[in-house]
């Protein structure tokens, strides 16, 4: 896993819990999160806006934390709209994205004058009929379709359901030009979870270039062109790293002619991820054969993306650790599992690990992505999660 992930040391550890009350525990570092900006902001193309998207983590602590570090937030509901607004930011760098939107939630984005995505004639024509009766203007950003680039040699872009066609863009800008919205700008999101940075820096080139052409064929004066991001967040200890100096050299190296875009590149999980950790207690041990079993407070119900549903075995596992386990002999072949009566409750396995017992303290270490909102917390109906921000 990379090295870039923020762990609290032991002590930082048992002070945490105390403060939370009780485990498991999320506790994201607001340090961690800084650092963070500042790495994915210095491997962005130059002069770039940097948007942090909420469907990574919209914790409270953590969007107000990121507020006074980031440019504008994107959110995905009419919740994480209010989360960022409430934040204290302006609603012009709000951007309220998705494939499908209700008329409800046309209405409260536009009501409360955020910037849209549009991706679809028919969602221009919701926007513009809510717009007229609402009595408002509106900012509308067109996503355009885009595949997403192969991550090995010789594999096949991805297709994907997400915004306007080619074919069906002359007809949205019209309705747009027709209606109370204006077109405020372009979104060219391609994806996310590219470790390579010759396929992060030649997308970008591509998207942007794509742009520029839209910008011109169509007449377009663009306030807003979102990139996305890209960049991806090692979770398992196989994972590639990230090879951020290359992103960072390359950093300028996005053609400028006709004049700079105003662009924007939107980051979710290297910004939250290498911030969190979980902390979760240990409930009772026991051995199986050649297994040793921890048992843990934390499931799937909790950290979804430890589950032997996401983990992919071919990538290793989580880091973890227990707290205060320097000098005690490792335990090989552990299994960590969680409280759940299912045996996808699997955390970690066929780990060496410390010996450890009831009482003891975990720590999955880059964990601050993904986690209680992408989590099933309903599942067997146990207590949610705590999450704080330190």
């Amino acid at each position: 896993m990379s090295d870039e992930t923020a762990v609290p040391t032991d002590a930082e550890a048992r002070l945490l819990v105390h403060r939370a009350g009780r485990t498991p525990v999320y506790a994201y570092s607001r340090s961690a999160l800084r650092d963070a900006v500042a790495r994915v902001r210095a491997a962005s193309p130059a002069d770039a806006g940097l948007y942090y998207s909420l469907k990574a983590n919209p914790y409270p602590g953590v969007v107000n934390a990121l507020a006074p570090l980031v440019d504008g937030f994107d959110v995905c509901s009419p919740a994480e709209m209010e989360t960022a607004l409430n934040a204290g930011t302006p609603p012009e760098k709000v951007l309220f994205t998705g494939p499908a939107k209700s008329r409800a939630e046309a209405a409260a984005a536009l009501a409360a004058g955020v910037a849209v995505t549009v991706e679809s004639p028919r969602q221009a024509v919701l926007f513009a009929e809510v717009a007229r009766g609402l009595g408002v203007t509106g900012l509308g950003v067109i996503r355009l379709n885009m595949a997403y680039p192969a991550r090995t040699p010789g594999a096949a872009p991805s297709p994907n359901q997400f915004g306007v066609a080619e074919e069906d863009l002359a007809e949205v800008i019209g309705v747009l030009r027709a209606s109370p919205l204006s077109v405020h700008g372009l979104q060219l999101f391609w994806g996310s979870q590219y470790s390579d940075p010759e396929v992060v820096l030649a997308t970008r080139k591509e998207v942007t270039e794509r742009a520029r052409e839209c910008a011109e064929r169509f007449g377009l004066s663009l306030g807003l062109v979102s990139i996305g991001g890209g960049i991806a967040m090692p979770w398992r200890d196989r994972d590639p790293a990230v090879d951020w100096a290359r992103l960072s050299e390359a950093a300028d190296a996005l053609p400028a002619e006709g004049g700079r875009l105003p662009l924007v590149c939107e980051y979710g999980r290297s910004v939250a991820g290498p911030a969190g950790s979980l902390l979760t207690t240990v409930l009772d041990t026991k051995t199986i054969g050649d297994r040793r079993y921890v048992v843990v407070d934390a499931g799937m119900n909790d950290v979804l993306l430890a589950s032997r549903l996401l983990s992919g075995g071919d990538r290793g596992e989580l880091r973890v650790r227990v707290v205060g386990g320097a000098g005690r002999p490792t335990v090989p072949r552990v299994h960590v599992t969680g409280p759940l009566c299912s045996q996808l409750d699997v955390l970690a396995e066929d780990i060496e690990l410390p010996e450890a017992e009831p009482g003891d303290l975990l720590l999955f270490a880059g964990v601050g992505a993904y986690g209680p909102s992408f989590s099933p917390g309903g599942f067997l109906s146990r207590d949610k999660v705590r999450e704080i921000v330190f």
